[in-house]
């Protein structure tokens, strides 16, 4: 987990790990997909309304299972896409931990 804090309408996410086999056969590390899935690791405070002085509570919480377009967001560390920041509005669909166990189990 990263020290760092978000601010408003920003979220931290993890990545999840490139699938390693597709359909039975491996694929080589340089054709791997990246993943558009990922854990929320931090949230910040919500966001701002214009022309008013509050904020929204973003909906996603950590540990949340987000969904996003494979190019969005921005690294935090510049060798390393494992972890990035996204604004709320990056976020395609969420789901909370309980419901992506259920989907496993079946």
């Amino acid at each position: 987990m990263s020290d760092w804090n978000t601010l408003y309408d920003k979220i931290i996410v993890e990545r999840h790990a490139a699938d390693k086999m597709v359909r039975g056969l491996a694929v080589a590390e340089t054709h791997e997909r990246r993943k558009n899935t990922g854990t929320v690791l931090s949230v910040g405070s919500g966001r701002l309304i214009p022309g008013n002085t509050y904020t929204v509570p973003l909906v996603v919480i950590p540990g949340h299972e987000v969904l996003f377009h494979e190019h969005a967001g921005v690294p935090l560390e510049p060798d390393n896409d494992d972890i990035i920041i996204l604004r709320e509005d990056e976020i395609l669909a969420y789901r909370t931990p309980q419901a992506a166990a259920s989907l496993r189990m079946a």
